[in-house]
């Protein structure tokens, strides 16, 4: 069974995320987006939580409970193959949606 670490790497190299990107959005060195990648540092709940709202993946999936859906890995392929801006102008929308989300949540 795969761990955590590479579940994380593995993610984030499908998105086409560099480890810099990772680190800004998680709040975190991007030495520690690469020591936890390695397997020598553990991530703390907050990170993992945040680490799945990132990469938009469950806690079970990452911690081994499930795996991973089919037509993720499919949206994954078909995310890197596009060009930084048009990934960007995906990653913004899917911002949007979820702040929408949460705005009717709220009502």
């Amino acid at each position: 069974m795969r761990k955590t670490y590479e579940k994380l790497r593995d993610a984030r190299e499908k998105l086409g995320f560099s480890q810099e990107y990772v680190a800004r959005c998680l709040g975190i060195s991007r030495s520690a987006v690469t020591q936890i990648e390695l397997g020598n540092r553990k991530v703390s709940s907050d990170e993992l939580a945040a680490f799945c709202r990132l990469y938009h993946l469950s806690a079970d999936y990452l911690t081994g409970v499930e795996q991973l859906p089919s037509n993720q890995l499919v949206f994954a392929r078909s995310f890197s193959e596009l060009s930084n801006e048009d990934q960007q102008e995906i990653i913004n929308l899917i911002a949007f949606k979820r702040e929408m989300a949460t705005r009717q949540e709220r009502r």
